[in-house]
């Protein structure tokens, strides 16, 4: 009986170490593809394809770099059982001054004394400080959810709290042009604010309170969330159903940065996108400086917050 137990334990601590030894290997290509960074193919897959395919050539060479601490036991590229991965693609356009050299040009107002100027829009890092004063726009991208796009803006404040949320997007001029205005897929770009030649300035409102960012939350919704009757000139969302929405749809991102994004400028085809509704990316055209990929249930709507740190000296 004593052999017989030996021999049927012997191949299941042996089945155990390969199992052991499997996922470390696992967990080591995981690592190294982390390593290696994501090709843009897997991002923008789900866009148009391009209109002249380039032969034994990818489709877009370029790469993503993991910008978040991944969490023990998670993996970049296969959700929890259960759930599914929504992407969206983010970019903070920064506005400077064109140069003779500058392909893609804006002519925007400036303050008071400078009248109109030409300024070129170039990409800045997620997440870096940002000047007071200085003027920025948003591109955001659903990369493979079609869906209903919400954009809210609230006043971050240094104690932690935050002003009454406010729908930037959409607004009841653009439904009012276009019922669809807000309706999303891949390789439709939304620009916050919409149009050539416009931005908006970080500039805090004088209170009491200092405020240290802006938080601009992002919805993807498989039905509208908004009655567009119901929209304003300043359109304020509850706190309580902002704060509703953020608990129950609410989920940890993984970030990814484009590899060689930082400093690029606005290309035409982005610039076009970015301005007619009718117009969309391809899979050639430059993807998104960050994607946000969360794991979330099919059926719900993506939720994601992106902040635009102020610079305080």
């Amino acid at each position: 009986m004593k052999n017989k137990l030996r021999a049927t334990r012997l191949p299941l601590a042996l089945c155990c170490g390969l199992l052991v030894l499997a996922a470390g290997h696992f967990t080591l290509a995981a690592a190294q593809d982390e390593e290696k960074g994501i090709r843009a193919e897997e991002f923008l897959g789900t866009r148009p394809a391009i209109n002249t395919p380039k032969r034994n050539t990818p489709p877009n060479p370029a790469r993503y770099k993991t910008a978040t601490k991944l969490a023990s036991g998670t993996n970049v590229t296969t959700p929890p059982e259960g759930l599914a991965f929504a992407q969206v693609g983010v970019t903070t356009w920064r506005l400077r001054k064109s140069t003779s050299q500058d392909k893609t040009k804006e002519l925007i107002e400036g303050d008071d004394e400078e009248g109109k100027a030409e300024y070129t829009l170039e990409r800045v890092q997620d997440g870096a400080p940002l000047a007071v004063g200085q003027r920025v726009r948003l591109s955001i991208e659903s990369l493979n959810r079609d869906g209903y796009l919400y954009v809210i803006d609230r006043e971050q404040y240094e104690d932690g709290s935050f002003s009454d949320p406010l729908l930037i997007f959409p607004s009841s001029k653009n439904l009012d042009a276009n019922r669809d205005a807000n309706k999303v897929k891949a390789g439709r770009l939304i620009s916050i604010p919409s149009g050539k030649g416009r931005s908006f300035q970080l500039k805090p409102r004088p209170g009491d309170k200092r405020q240290v960012a802006e938080l601009i939350t992002i919805l993807v919704a498989p039905t509208p969330l908004v009655d567009p009757t119901k929209l304003g000139a300043k359109p304020y969302l509850p706190a309580r159903q902002v704060a509703e929405w953020e608990k129950k749809w609410g989920a940890t991102p993984t970030k990814f940065e484009l590899e060689g994004g930082l400093g690029q400028a606005m290309t035409e085809n982005e610039q076009t996108a970015g301005a007619n509704a009718t117009a969309a990316l391809t899979q050639d055209d430059p993807g998104p400086q960050t994607v946000y990929r969360v794991a979330i249930k099919p059926e719900n709507p993506v939720l994601l917050s992106v902040p635009l740190k102020l610079k305080i000296y």
